[in-house]
């Protein structure tokens, strides 16, 4: 009975342990409505939304001229990069399409497809919109978030998902409205946010190889922008107020 005592507290004391090593965020000042000035006063590059800071999603073709199936054919190429394989392209229906639909598509280094996922059936989400897509080393991240007010999915939608290329599954994903808006990688951990108009937001810091959320921070409004600049994150919202945050 006694070395059943002593193991369970053991254990919850490497739980409390492993926990308190997870990373952090420390908000070091709050900078109220800076207007639109504040991507030089900060100097923010705008790398992570290169269309614009004030669009919900992210579109960057990097690779432009990549091969289509015939199931791509007449879709709209919105996102791709080079990568160690080759190259990866994130394509959608058209917006007039009353559900979207989002195909990514692997291509090697002489530019043909090795493969094709359909995000929506992998995930089995269905009427969401994909906002941003990042690749690391043999895996994707992306959201499967709401286009609107997330009481019309019945607050089931903006989750997060790690999709392994090798085993062709996902690894994890997060809980619902965890992530709308663009994703960043931070060495070992995924930025993200979450908000909308008249909801809660929030800015999250994730493990990257399990999802768990290591912090979570309230903002004043939805996240618009966020960058890692000089070991700090920088949060740009709606109301143009800029958070400045030490990752600990």
């Amino acid at each position: 009975m006694k070395q059943g005592l002593f193991i369970a507290v053991l254990c919850a004391m490497m739980v409390f342990c492993g926990s308190a090593e997870a990373q952090k965020l420390k908000l070091v000042k709050k900078h109220p409505s800076i207007g639109e000035q504040w991507s030089t006063r900060f100097g923010l590059t705008g790398k992570n939304k290169p269309e614009g800071f004030y669009y919900r999603l992210r579109e960057e073709v990097r690779v432009p001229n990549l091969m289509r199936s015939e199931t791509t054919s007449n879709m709209q190429l919105i996102i791709s990069e080079e990568t160690s394989f080759g190259a990866f392209g994130l394509f959608r229906s058209p917006m007039s399409e009353d559900l979207s639909s989002f195909i990514l598509s692997l291509q090697n280094k002489e530019g043909k497809i090795v493969n094709e996922y359909d995000l929506c059936k992998i995930t089995d989400e269905y009427g969401l919109e994909v906002q941003d897509i990042r690749y690391e080393d043999g895996r994707f991240y992306f959201n499967m978030a709401c286009p609107t007010y997330s009481d019309q999915y019945h607050r089931k939608c903006s989750r997060l998902y790690c999709f392994d290329v090798q085993s062709s599954s996902i690894v994890w994903k997060t809980d619902y409205l965890t992530s709308n808006d663009i994703i960043v990688l931070n060495e070992g951990y995924i930025i993200c946010s979450y908000g909308f108009t008249s909801e809660k937001d929030f800015i999250y810091l994730l493990d990257k190889k399990t999802g768990v959320v290591t912090c979570r921070m309230s903002l004043d409004k939805k996240a618009d922008y966020v960058e890692v600049k000089d070991g700090r994150l920088y949060v740009i919202d709606a109301g143009q107020n800029v958070y400045v945050y030490e990752i600990e």
